[in-house]
């Protein structure tokens, strides 16, 4: 797949919320998850790591609100995506997200993805 594919069919799936579909198919098995702001998942290696993290992250969400993934921008071997998400927590409280996202690609696979929140 070409970037512009990837990215595509990334928007695609993020926006029906899709993720494992975006990690078995876009995602290199070796995968790297960069959010040094987080505790929790700073630095994650593979992508079931990285789905077991979306997984902890899921039994805190009662349900999602909102979610907005905006439009791809790509650049060379980078691309780069808005995403904005509103959920309503198991507690009662809420929490909003609004982060840019950026992947890195080789060869038609995702090999890195980085948090900027």
């Amino acid at each position: 797949m070409t970037n512009q594919e990837v990215a595509n069919k990334l928007v695609s799936l993020l926006r029906e919320g899709k993720f494992n579909e975006v990690y078995d198919e876009l995602f290199h098995p070796d995968a790297h998850h960069i959010e040094p702001q987080s505790e929790y998942f700073a630095d994650l290696k593979g992508v079931e790591a990285i789905k077991a993290k979306d997984a902890a992250m899921s039994e805190h969400l009662e349900g999602v609100e909102s979610m907005e993934v905006g439009d791809a921008i790509i650049a060379s071997k980078h691309i780069a995506i808005p995403y904005k998400l509103t959920a309503k927590l198991k507690d009662g409280n809420q929490m909003s997200l609004d982060e840019l996202i950026v992947y890195e690609l080789s060869d038609g696979k995702i090999l890195s993805e980085q948090f900027f929140y």
